[in-house]
């Protein structure tokens, strides 16, 4: 498939970054507009990408997590996620991330899709995983601020779970792409 032509883009007058934490950085840039205009953009640049992984327990019952999210100033329902380490695959991000917030180790893993998250706003590329061949019993080691309970559910039950706001994106994305992407026998493998 080829690009179509996508016409002029702005030119980045300046640039500032008025904060950064070990997540991101804040960016702000003074834009030229190709008809001449002025135009201030800000957005988010991550400092990594993440994964969000889809545990799937063998007869095809998924893993949830019911997580505090404090924007919010509530728990949503999600599938486990993180940080993709620098030179880490996103399987082994998606393995790695299981095993710490869940205690669940994965046999398998299996990319679904990768995608841009919010691209009017953060710069950051989202990886979605399937993992399977799920054993508990591994070594948790969540972070201060992963307050969560984990549980199981089919996958209808987790749909209807998506419907309830406030929708995580790694809840319903998670979802579409294991629709999409994710098939697996009566045995919850391919």
């Amino acid at each position: 498939m080829s690009e179509p032509d996508d016409g002029p883009i702005p030119r980045i007058r300046t640039r500032r970054e008025p904060s950064a934490n070990r997540f991101f950085t804040f960016v702000e840039e003074d834009l030229v507009l190709p008809e001449g205009g002025a135009y201030t953009y800000y957005h988010l640049e991550s400092h990594f990408d993440a994964v969000v992984v889809v545990p799937v327990l063998p007869g095809g019952d998924v893993l949830l997590e019911r997580i505090y999210r404090h924007p919010y100033r509530r728990h949503v329902w999600e599938f486990p996620a993180g940080g993709i380490e620098p030179g880490e695959d996103p399987c082994a991000a998606g393995v790695r991330e299981l095993e710490e917030e869940t205690g669940y180790r994965a046999s398998e893993c299996r990319p679904l899709t990768s995608y841009e998250a919010i691209p009017g706003l953060l710069r950051m590329r989202l990886h979605i995983v399937m993992a399977q061949g799920l054993t508990p019993g591994g070594t948790q080691n969540r972070d201060a601020m992963e307050l969560l309970q984990v549980h199981r559910f089919t996958r209808d039950e987790a749909w209807q779970l998506s419907q309830q706001p406030p929708v995580s994106s790694f809840l319903a994305m998670g979802l579409a792409a294991l629709a999409l992407h994710g098939s697996t026998n009566d045995n919850g493998n391919e």
